[in-house]
Parts: C-alpha cells; structure tokens; sequence
C-alpha cells in the first residue's frame, strides 16, 4: 500500500499539471474538467497498483529476509511457496480493485467519444448558469458555448471532416463513442460559397467522419482481468524469489518487483499501437513473468560475478 501510495502521488502531480491549464482557463468551466480528471485519475491508480503491488511484496519479503524472520519460517518447516500462498488474501483484494480501475479506464478508452459528450454536457449546464455573455470552450472537440443570461446556450464551430471552413450552430451535440459520427439538435449550418449555402434541420447526422481521437479497439473487461493477473503473477514471484535470496539489497528487491509490471505495460502500450487484436492480451500475465523471473535470474548472476572477482584476483 506505501508503495502504491508513493507511486500515486507522483501520478497525480502529474496528471494535476496537464489538468491545471484546463482549470486556471476561464474559458472552460470546472465541472467540464470532471469526466476528464475521472480519466487521469483511473489511468493514474491503475499504474500505482499495477507497480505498487509487486514492489510492496518484494520490498516486505525483503525485510522479513532482513530481519530473520523468513530463515525462521524455513527452519519451522515452512517453504517460501507457502509463505507467499498466505498473501493470497491481500492479493484478491488488490486484484479486484485493479480490475475495477481498470475497467473506469478501459471503457473511457474504448468510447473517448463519450467522454466528449461528457464535456459538452457538463458545459451545457455552466452555460444555463452564466449571469454575463460568456463563452464556454470545449477541450477536445474544437466546439464553444455561446452564452447569454436572456438566451438559451448555443453551440458553435467548425464542421469536421472534409466540409472545410463550414461552420455549424446547434442546441445540442452527442459524439458518437469512436468520434466518427456527430448528432446535431436544432442545427444551423452555414457553407461558404458562391452563393453561400444556409441549412436547418431539427436534427442532423454527421457519419463517416474521421476520428477526432483514436479509440482503444481492446476489450475493457479483457485488458482489466489480464492487467489484474498480471500484476498477481509478477507480485507473487517477485515475493517468492526474494524469499529465495535473489536480491540482496533493497534496490534489488525494488527492481525484481518493478520488472513484471514494466514488462506488462510495455507489451500493453505495443498491443494497443500494433492493434494486433484482444487475443494478443492474454500474453500479458505471460510477459509479467517471464520479466519477473528475467530480472531474478540477472540479480542472481551479478551476484555470482562478484563473488567470482576476489578469487580471481588471488
């Protein structure tokens, strides 16, 4: 938990400092800064317990090898696979916290189109609530709430797509969840020209546009459940191998927890540019621990090397 815990507070420094200009933006009203700081807040304690989980195991396996405790146990009879099995409890709790996270952050991942409805809705309603002529900025979506205390809100911009420099005026909007289509309410739309065009519709479908962002094409409850395996397997052979001495100091032990982790997310961040398809994430526990058991095996032969040193130079 301290190492989740430390871990978490750098992300959320981070992601505080791509939120601030949002937030310090009279243009953009707080509450559209909501479904946007739900994201970053989801992706930031994911990343914490992904890498916080298998570094606090490894780290308090550490100190029980430390202390003696963990020789104790041996001479007792108790073998490192069990005193890792004893964990089994913390580790449900962890691994449903994560898949919950990551299921937050994989939906709005999969449909970021809806988040920008999000937006628009939740300036919508500052808008309704300005006492001046304001105008309220949508991040994202290139879109702006004209307001006025005496009018209902209006939402202008320019058209996306191939209708160059058309601008458009609407009630309401709804991205559709992969930003390929747009729906209109009481729309206004405006082609320049000779002569210019000017059209209304009650309601009006854009589709077939290109996508304002790219939306993740993995399964959220799949890339949930593996993350969350994947953490379980690098935490609990990073534990068992530090029970078996392969790290000798602490930064060791912090490293060997790192590894898995390190290596799920690097494999996660390739399957999600190569979009190499949802099956591809069942290799992501694999990865974790082939990492795992990597760096294990890299700790365990620097330290033969120093070890060999002395009696070479004899």
């Amino acid at each position: 938990m301290v190492a989740s815990a430390a871990i978490g507070s750098v992300g959320v420094v981070a992601g505080t400092v791509r939120l601030l200009p949002w937030v310090l933006d009279p243009g953009v009203p707080l509450l559209v800064a909501a479904p946007f700081a739900r994201g970053l807040a989801a992706v930031t304690l994911e990343a914490a317990i992904l890498l916080g989980w298998p570094v606090g195991w490894a780290v308090a396996c550490f100190r029980s090898v430390e202390i003696g405790e963990a020789r104790v146990l041996v001479s007792l009879g108790e073998a490192p696979l069990f005193t890792v099995s004893k964990l089994a409890p913390q580790g449900v709790i962890l691994a449903v916290v994560l898949a919950a996270v990551g299921l937050v952050y994989g939906g709005d991942a999969n449909a970021p189109g809806r988040v920008a409805t999000e937006l628009i809705a939740q300036a919508r309603t500052s808008c309704r609530a300005a006492r001046r002529t304001s105008t309220y900025s949508i991040p994202f979506t290139g879109l702006t709430w004209l307001c006025a205390p005496d009018r209902p809100p209006r939402l202008v911009g320019w058209s996306p797509g191939g209708l160059t420099g058309t601008v458009m005026t609407a009630a309401e909007a709804r991205i559709a969840g992969d930003f390929r289509a747009l729906e209109l309410g009481d729309a206004h739309v405006f082609v320049p020209g000779s002569p210019p065009i000017a059209l209304h519709a009650r309601t009006l479908s854009l589709r077939g546009l290109a996508p304002w962002a790219r939306a993740s094409t993995l399964p959220a409850a799949l890339r949930a459940a593996m993350v969350a395996i994947g953490a379980w397997a690098s935490a609990s052979i990073a534990a068992y191998c530090v029970l078996q001495h392969a790290a000798r100091t602490r930064l060791g032990a912090i490293a060997l927890g790192a590894s898995g982790p390190l290596g799920a997310l690097a494999l996660l961040r390739f399957i999600e540019r190569a979009d190499v398809g949802a099956p591809a994430l069942v290799a992501l526990p694999l990865a974790a621990s082939v990492c795992s058991f990597a760096c294990s095996a890299v700790l365990r032969a620097l330290r033969c090397l120093r070890w060999r040193r002395p009696t070479a130079s004899k």
